[in-house]
């Protein structure tokens, strides 16, 4: 990304919400023990491949037409088709109602999206994988929304079962997390830096420095 992004180990990111019946931030506390091995995935691979029968496999990869997502998805096809072996991936970048479209009707094997938190909370990003969005389903999401939330222990526990599930189903694979730079000068003062969001300017001012003057 060459942007300051870092990598993506679990589905909510980091500094997003700290797991208030521990105190640590959801992210850290949930990141996987193993988060990158490619000879574990290159022997589930073959393996996959010889319970369906198939020395090879054509994989269709859909994105919109961004510049920043063609490149990611070369990167994500580079990466596929030299680490495991007769893996195709067929890019499809095309205009954003085009991907909707064919997401729709599951009409892929990959698919490049991104999701901003709306609030504080590891539910803003885990909300979209429920039955009533297209994304997928989680029985975790449900419970943290049922009596059960209304105890912080139970509720921060149904989040960490829904964070330990996706990481065993894979169903999401995060990439990475965003980062945004703003080009600002020493003297700005004010501006809230939210984690969600965007940076609020309403309440900045520029300190101004005063000079003292020497005739000569």
């Amino acid at each position: 990304m060459a942007d300051g992004s870092t990598p993506a180990d679990t589905f909510v990111a980091p500094t997003l919400a700290k797991d208030q019946s521990t105190g640590v931030d959801f992210a850290k506390e949930m990141k996987p023990e193993e988060t990158h091995n490619v000879v574990k995935a290159q022997k589930l691979w073959n393996e996959g491949l010889k319970e369906e029968g198939r020395k090879k496999a054509d994989l269709t990869y859909y994105t919109d037409d961004q510049t920043i997502n063609k490149n990611i998805a070369q990167f994500v096809q580079s990466q596929v088709e030299t680490k495991l072996k007769n893996a195709k991936v067929e890019i499809h970048a095309v205009p954003a109602k085009n991907v909707q479209d064919n997401v729709m009707r599951g009409n892929f094997d990959m698919y490049l999206s991104l999701w901003l938190a709306d609030y504080t909370d590891p539910m803003s990003d885990m909300d979209v994988l429920q039955s009533n969005n297209y994304q997928n389903h989680d029985r975790y999401v449900k419970a943290t929304k049922s009596k059960s939330a209304e105890e912080t222990d139970h509720y921060w526990e149904n989040m960490r079962n829904a964070q330990n599930q996706l990481t065993k189903d894979t169903a999401v694979v995060p990439l990475y997390n965003m980062t945004e730079s703003h080009l600002a000068r020493k003297n700005l003062r004010g501006v809230l830096w939210h984690s969600v969001s965007e940076a609020d300017y309403t309440r900045s001012y520029f300190v101004m420095h005063n000079y003292n003057y020497v005739k000569c």
